[in-house]
């Protein structure tokens, strides 16, 4: 079982690298398929851009299919341990419990950061239909 998670990681891992586009700035020619000038030169805001871009590629690209999988998973234990294993039903409970704190604890701790970024003026709220929250560099 724990195979099969780290080979399911590792996949959804390597996938995500294929959507680049994390490092805003420094880049010898400009990525059209990217927002904003990727030839100039980096400062501390592009670090900041560049960790959003970490944070929504694991948020947005890595999370969900995890708890997805971890998801199914628990319910073959609900659907194994029906009537035969209360062990495996107690199991399937734990981790579907698992699941809704770890969703609900990492994306509270999204919010929270980027609460932060916008009180401190770093991030300014665009609104639900495009992204949330945008970090501007000049």
């Amino acid at each position: 079982m724990k195979k099969v998670i780290l080979i399911s990681f590792l996949t959804l891992l390597i996938a995500s690298n294929v959507s680049a586009g994390i490092v805003p700035c420094g880049l010898s020619q400009d990525d059209i398929d990217q927002p904003g000038d990727q030839t100039v030169k980096c400062e501390l805001c592009h670090f900041l851009v560049m960790s959003k871009n970490i944070i929504d590629t694991l948020l947005l690209k890595i999370i969900p299919p995890l708890a997805v999988l971890f998801v199914i998973i628990g319910g073959a234990y609900f659907i194994l341990g029906s009537g035969y294993d209360p062990a495996l039903i107690s199991k399937a409970k734990a981790l579907f419990w698992s699941v809704a704190m770890g969703l609900l604890i990492i994306y509270g701790s999204w919010l929270v950061v980027n609460l932060f970024f916008t009180v401190i003026g770093v991030a300014d709220w665009t609104g639900l239909s495009s992204g949330w929250w945008q970090i501007n560099c000049p």
